[in-house]
């Protein structure tokens, strides 16, 4: 007796089918009973299961059958499948097929970024800027991506733009407005920003605020926030710290 069949028996109003499936499921994974579920449902006529479906496939890197199942979603007229299908061949590197699709997508806030990576892709630079500069407002991670691959807005814009992202709680903009407030001379600011990121556990947070305060002269601070990104593993904050060492024994040695 395997999982289906038992589930099978449950639907017929058989309850030795409860007992079965309660054995079957001491034997296989998580991800396999939920595939066998999805499966009956697709079975029976429930057309949401098509992008469930292949959201667990994605997440068991099975792409190529997830593209599948989303291909079915959107013939079913799921709204959410053509980003789907878009993500997956940016993912796969296909992006003229990527291009297809999310440009169907609407106004997913994840679309921008991954429309003008695969227009970049494909060497269409002036269709990524485009799509960067009209998704910028209304997407943190398309307004910070524009703001770093183009030069098309001021210090003063970029800092504004990221500022509204800021206030709508997009905190993955953090670390780029505290380098904008930092090339704008306000180093306060850029180290109030980077506490924030760490608090937000943004992974190159501690090296950032650790260089941001030894550069700004709290060198104790700064040494010991390194020191700590270092023991975490951060390869650029040990260069970092030998530095700081190299240094300071020139000075000790003069």
């Amino acid at each position: 007796m395997d999982f289906q069949s038992s589930v099978e028996m449950i639907q017929s109003g058989d309850p030795d089918g409860l007992f079965n499936a309660a054995n079957d499921l001491r034997q296989i994974s998580k991800s396999e009973a939920v595939e066998v579920l999805y499966q009956l449902a697709i079975a029976h006529g429930v057309n949401e299961a098509y992008l469930n479906y292949g959201t667990l496939l994605h997440d068991m890197n099975r792409s190529k059958e997830a593209l599948v199942q989303f291909k079915k979603a959107h013939a079913a007229g799921d709204p959410n499948a053509a980003f789907a299908l878009g993500e997956v061949n940016w993912e796969m590197g296909r992006h003229t097929e990527a291009i297809k699709w999310l440009q169907l997508a609407g106004s997913n806030p994840f679309v921008p970024l991954r429309l003008a990576s695969s227009y970049r892709a494909t060497g269409d630079e002036l269709s990524a800027v485009k799509v960067l500069r009209e998704g910028s407002e209304n997407s943190a991670e398309a307004a910070v991506e524009y703001i770093i691959t183009t030069n098309e807005l001021d210090l003063d814009s970029a800092i504004n733009l990221l500022e509204k992202h800021l206030q709508n709680g997009e905190v993955d903009v953090l670390v780029v407005l505290a380098d904008l407030y930092s090339k704008a001379g306000n180093t306060a600011k850029e180290i109030e920003l980077l506490r924030r990121s760490v608090e937000a556990g943004e992974p190159n947070a501690l090296h950032n605020l650790g260089l941001a305060l030894w550069q700004s002269g709290n060198t104790r601070e700064g040494k010991s926030l390194l020191k700590k990104a270092a023991q975490k593993g951060d390869k650029l904050s040990s260069k970092v710290l030998h530095e700081i060492r190299g240094k300071q024994r020139h000075v000790q040695l003069k």
